[in-house]
């Protein structure tokens, strides 16, 4: 489960609709803040590809019959050492993508797959991830800074 961010309140928040052009916006939104606040290119790589993601996730599959409201809020946060902290809170479906297990390798490349790489992906350039449910609302948490993968000390 996720702890409450270790640094106080959010230092941005955006929300967003359900409407996969939107995933462009939050990714600039992001960008915007990776440079005012002068993250290293490598938690902004991090944290925009994972939020790309992510997102195509929820806006996708989360909400597949409308019955409510589509909810979707990003907000970020500043974490001890240096490390950032984006927190994205949707009212779909529940979904954790933590428990999803990575793709094996292909023995070959007819074997291989295409899609489903995602969160093998987050997992690569994010030091940690993590999913909670709260109050009828999926809240995944990446953690991007120290250079350590997630699973590698996290």
């Amino acid at each position: 489960m996720a702890a409450p961010p270790a640094a106080g309140p959010p230092i941005a928040t955006l929300t967003i609709d359900a409407r996969i052009d939107e995933i462009s916006r939050a990714t600039s939104w992001l960008a915007e803040l990776a440079a005012s606040e002068g993250w290293p290119e490598d938690v902004r790589f991090g944290l925009e590809l994972s939020l790309e993601e992510a997102l195509t996730n929820v806006i996708s599959y989360g909400f597949p019959d409308r019955a409510v409201e589509p909810e979707i809020a990003v907000e970020c946060y500043h974490l001890p050492r240096g490390r950032v902290e984006l927190r994205l809170i949707d009212n779909g479906i529940a979904f954790d993508p933590t428990s999803i297990a990575e793709p094996g390798v292909p023995q070959s490349l007819e074997d291989a797959k295409i899609g489903g790489h995602g969160v093998q992906l987050m997992r690569h350039f994010l030091e940690s991830l993590s999913y909670s449910r709260r109050q009828g609302k999926n809240e995944l948490c990446l953690v991007a800074g120290s250079g350590a993968p997630a699973g590698e000390g996290a």
